[in-house]
């Protein structure tokens, strides 16, 4: 018979691939739509750009017709950057449907499968969480950069995509969820125990 500790990190280990099979397969076949649901921009305004030499500075909103998935789709099929990005990011849900499935097998033998709940609940999460937050960082440095180019003194920066905040934060639960079920575990993991 399982310990209340293992039985405490199954639950974690279920909810970890739950939570990663949901979300893959919501980008997978979605990613617009998922996309278009995080998005806080006013719909029907965009920036308008003037170029100067050393980049681009936003001058002040206009009017852009509201794109339909259909036409967003194609745009991306023909655009050089966006194309690849597009099919690598649903690789990247591929591999989070793939990676919400494996996390089946620790809830057998969760001995067997310690290392599989390392990668996937540890490593990957942490990662991902730190690359978003960098990302975030990032954002707001080049809005910032970008206001002080414009000489207007207001900031560009108004918050970073909504997307990226709740996945750092998804990304930096899961990871504590995890790290907490393994460190409950270890003694007994150590002495060849469930």
């Amino acid at each position: 018979m399982r310990s209340k500790a293992t039985n405490a990190l199954q639950i974690v280990v279920l909810m970890t691939g739950a939570v990663y099979l949901v979300v893959g397969l919501s980008l997978f076949f979605s990613p617009y739509r998922i996309m278009k649901g995080f998005s806080s921009s006013s719909a029907g305004k965009a920036p308008a750009v003037v170029d100067y030499a050393g980049g681009s500075v936003p001058t002040h909103e206009i009017d852009v017709p509201e794109l339909t998935e259909e036409d967003w789709l194609k745009q991306t099929v023909n655009d050089d950057i966006i194309s690849p990005l597009y099919y690598l990011f649903r690789v990247f849900a591929a591999f989070l449907m793939i990676g919400g499935i494996a996390m089946v097998m620790p809830l057998f033998d969760p001995l067997r499968y310690r290392g599989l709940i390392y990668y996937n609940g540890l490593v990957f999460p942490l990662i991902a969480s730190i690359s978003l937050l960098l990302f975030i960082r990032a954002q707001k440095s080049i809005n910032v950069e970008i206001a002080a180019a414009s000489g207007r003194g207001d900031t560009a920066w108004q918050g970073a995509h909504l997307v990226m905040i709740v996945f750092t934060i998804l990304f930096a639960i899961l990871f504590s969820m995890n790290a907490t079920g393994l460190f409950i575990t270890k003694k007994q993991a150590s002495e060849g125990r469930e």
